[in-house]
């Protein structure tokens, strides 16, 4: 679902947006959170996300081990939690228009 809304931009009848947290992995070792374990982190903050996937940012980085890989949790929520995601870390996926969801690994 989040995948066919990403392509399409949406059309659902209520308003959601789409939110991002990195996932902290680095190059080379891997490590990080699990995309689970973010998704704990919103609902310990009263989000309830209405689908999840696995993500990069996209940004093209040097490939030097131990640097961030660029990937993400994106996270389909209600418009109106977005504050309160942001205050959990988490940021509109808009604001990285090179993201895109990739298979979880």
């Amino acid at each position: 679902m989040l995948a066919s809304l990403t392509a399409c931009g949406g059309g659902d009848d209520d308003s959601t947006i789409q939110v991002f947290k990195s996932m902290g992995s680095l190059q080379c070792s891997g490590g990080g959170m699990t995309l689970a374990a973010l998704q704990a982190q919103l609902t310990s903050a009263n989000v309830q996300p209405r689908a999840a996937a696995c993500g990069t940012d996209g940004v093209a980085t040097s490939a030097v081990c131990g640097s961030p890989d660029g990937k993400i949790g994106i996270f389909e929520i209600e418009a109106n939690e977005e504050k309160t995601a942001a205050a959990a870390g988490f940021k509109p996926l808009s604001t990285v228009p090179t993201a895109k969801v990739i298979p979880c690994t």
